[in-house]
C-alpha cells in the first residue's frame, strides 16, 4: 500500500505537470490554423517570430525561476519557510530588474534590429513594433516563472497547472477574437501581454496564500538570498543559453534569411515535432524537486535508479508519439492546415520529429543533474551543444529548410552525454 501511495502521489503530480505546460503547445496548436487563415503567411510567420524571441526569456532572469524550484524545494523540505520566501523574493527582483532592463533595450534596439536582421519579414516599422511587444512580453514572464517556479518547488503542480489552463483558455479566446476583428500580429501581442501578466498576478496570489505570507510578492535587495539564487541561476543560465540555441536560432536563421512565409511553415511543423519531447519532458519534471528534497539522503543505488527509471520512460513516451507522427504525421498537417501545406513540408515534418525523439534522451539526465546541485555539468554540456547546432545551422541553411532542421541532431547528440554524466558513482566504480 506505501508503494501504491508513492506511485498514485508521483503520477498525479506528473498529471498536473502535464497539464500545466502542456497547455502551451496545445492552444498554439488549437490557434494556428485560424492564425494562419487570418494573418496569411507572412503574418504568421511575423507571429512566429515573436513566439520565438518570447520563448528565449529564461536569458532575462539569470536562471531564477529554476532556482527558485530548486532552492524552494530544499527549504521546505527542511520546513525552512523562511527562507523559502526569502528566495522567492530575490528571485522576483533578479526578474524585475532583468526585465526592466530587457525591455529599454527593447525599445531602444527594435528599429535597427527590424532594419537589419529580419528585413525579409515586411515593413521594417511593423516588424520593430512587434518586436518590442515581444520584448514586453518576455519580461512579464519572467516574473512568472518565479511564482511558477515557487509552486512546482512546493511540489503543488497543481495549483500551477490550474492557473495556467485558466490563463491559456483565455489566450485562446482573446487571440481569436483579435484575430477576427483586427488581423495583426501587433494586436495579438498586445492581448497576449494582458493575459501573461495576468496568470503572473494570479499565481503570485496562491504562493503567498500557500506560504501564508504576502511578503512573497515584494522583492527585496537582501544580498545574502540574492546570491544563493544567483549561485545556482548563473549556472543554469548558462545551459539556458545552449537550450534556447537549439529552440530559436535555426527559427531567428529561417526568418531573417527566408522570411515570413518560409517561417510560417517551418513554426507549424516545429510546433507538431515538439509534442515528441515537451510531453515526456514536462511529465518528468517532478524528478527535480524530488531529487532536490531528498538531498544527502539519497545514494548512489537509488539516484541511479531514478535516472535510469526517468530516461527509459522519457524515450518510451517520446517512440510512441514520433511512431504516431511518422506514420500519419502528413494526414494531421492536411487536416490541420490544409492539403498544399501538408504536401510542401511533409519531409520537413519527419526530419524535426526525429530530433526530438533523439533529443529526450537527455530528460533524465537533465532533471536529475540539476535536482542534485549539479548545474554546471549540465550547463557546459548544453552550452557547448547549442553553439555547435547553432554554427552547424548557418552553414546548412544555404541548402534549405530540412537541411537547416538537421542541424538539431547535432544538439541531441551531444545533450544526450547528460545520461552518463548523471550517473551517481557506486563503490565498483
Amino acid at each position: 500500500m506505501v508503494l501504491l501511495d508513492r506511485l498514485k502521489r508521483y503520477w498525479m503530480r506528473a498529471a498536473w505537470a502535464v497539464v500545466d505546460q502542456g497547455s502551451l503547445p496545445l492552444s498554439q496548436l488549437v490557434l494556428t490554423p485560424l492564425l494562419l487563415a487570418r494573418l496569411g503567411r507572412p503574418g504568421f510567420g511575423l507571429w512566429a517570430l515573436c513566439l520565438t524571441i518570447i520563448s528565449m526569456s529564461p536569458l532575462l532572469s539569470l536562471g531564477a525561476g529554476m532556482a527558485t524550484t530548486k532552492h524552494v524545494a530544499a527549504d521546505l523540505a527542511a520546513e525552512d519557510r523562511s527562507s523559502a520566501i526569502r528566495t522567492i523574493r530575490a528571485a522576483l527582483t533578479i526578474a524585475c530588474g532583468c526585465g526592466l532592463l530587457a525591455t529599454l533595450a527593447a525599445a531602444y534596439l527594435a528599429p535597427a534590429a527590424a532594419a537589419a536582421l529580419f528585413g525579409q519579414m515586411g515593413p521594417p516599422a511593423v516588424t520593430a513594433r512587434v518586436l518590442l511587444w515581444s520584448g514586453i512580453v518576455a519580461a512579464i514572464q519572467e516574473v512568472d516563472s518565479v511564482f511558477a517556479g515557487a509552486l512546482r518547488g512546493a511540489e503543488r503542480f497543481d495549483a500551477g497547472a490550474q492557473i495556467e489552463v485558466a490563463g491559456r483558455a483565455a489566450m485562446v479566446l482573446l487571440l481569436g477574437v483579435l484575430a477576427a476583428r483586427s488581423p495583426t500580429a501587433s494586436a495579438m501581442l498586445e492581448g497576449l501581454t494582458g493575459v501573461v501578466a495576468c496568470k503572473a498576478v494570479a499565481k503570485a496570489w496562491r504562493v503567498a496564500a500557500l506560504l501564508g505570507s504576502a511578503r512573497c510578492c515584494l522583492p527585496t535587495f537582501a544580498a545574502a538570498p540574492i546570491r544563493r539564487v544567483l549561485r545556482f541561476g548563473a549556472w543554469h543560465w548558462l545551459q539556458t543559453a545552449g537550450t534556447v540555441s537549439f529552440g530559436a536560432a535555426d527559427q531567428l536563421l529561417v526568418g531573417g534569411l527566408f522570411g515570413g512565409v518560409a517561417l510560417a511553415g517551418y513554426s507549424a511543423c516545429l510546433q507538431l515535432s515538439q509534442v515528441v519531447h515537451v510531453l515526456p519532458s514536462v511529465m518528468l519534471q517532478v524528478v527535480l524537486p524530488r531529487v532536490s528534497a531528498l538531498g544527502a539522503s539519497l545514494d548512489a543505488r537509488r539516484g541511479n535508479e531514478i535516472l535510469r527509471s526517468a530516461t527509459l520512460l522519457a524515450f518510451g513516451v517520446a517512440g510512441a508519439l514520433a511512431l504516431a507522427l511518422a506514420l500519419f504525421g502528413s494526414d494531421l498537417l492536411r487536416l490541420w492546415v490544409g492539403a498544399a501545406f501538408a504536401a510542401e513540408n511533409a519531409r520537413l515534418l519527419l526530419v524535426l520529429v526525429l530530433a526530438h525523439l533523439l533529443l529526450s534522451l537527455n530528460i533524465g539526465g537533465y532533471f536529475v543533474l540539476l535536482g542534485s546541485g549539479r548545474p554546471a555539468v549540465s550547463a557546459r554540456v548544453v552550452l557547448l551543444a547549442g553553439a555547435c547546432q547553432t554554427l552547424t545551422a548557418i552553414v546548412l541553411a544555404q541548402f534549405g529548410l530540412v537541411a537547416l532542421a538537421c542541424s538539431r541532431f547535432v544538439y541531441a547528440l551531444i545533450t544526450s552525454s547528460l545520461y552518463r554524466l548523471a550517473r551517481y558513482p557506486t563503490r565498483d566504480e
